[in-house]
């Protein structure tokens, strides 16, 4: 029996479609729980999206699918704040975001200032 790569339950097909028809074809996403307002909860996460940030499943399972845990110094509170509200009233947004990769986390926002680090763009362009 393969290993489970999240909390899916076995009824819900349609996310189980799109886990098992997009993973391992070099695509990195995350699947959240829309039924969990305020925090929709990260549910399945694609081996390509733990390989891209550097973070295990185990980390990133259940942590809110805003990866607001992948935000830094070049993450603009205007977009953080799109993302929030287009997952609040469950519209589609596209923006390209910078994020962190997990390496560089000891670098928190807060902190930037006095920590030399890097920002680097999570993408599959």
């Amino acid at each position: 029996m393969p290993a489970r790569k999240g909390l899916l339950a076995p009824q819900n097909t349609f996310l189980d479609t799109i886990a098992t028809r997009f993973d391992g074809t070099h695509s990195n996403f995350v699947l959240g729980n829309a039924q969990v307002p305020t925090l929709y909860p990260i549910v399945y996460c694609s081996d390509g999206f733990c390989d891209l940030t550097g973070f295990p499943r185990a980390q990133i399972m259940q942590k809110g699918c805003a990866c607001k845990f992948l935000y830094g110094r070049d993450t603009s509170d205007e977009h953080t704040l799109q993302i929030d509200k287009s997952l609040e009233q469950k519209t589609e947004l596209k923006l390209e975001v910078i994020f962190y990769k997990k390496d560089d986390k000891s670098c928190p926002k807060r902190q930037l200032e006095d920590v030399g680090c890097e920002p680097r763009v999570i993408s599959d362009r």
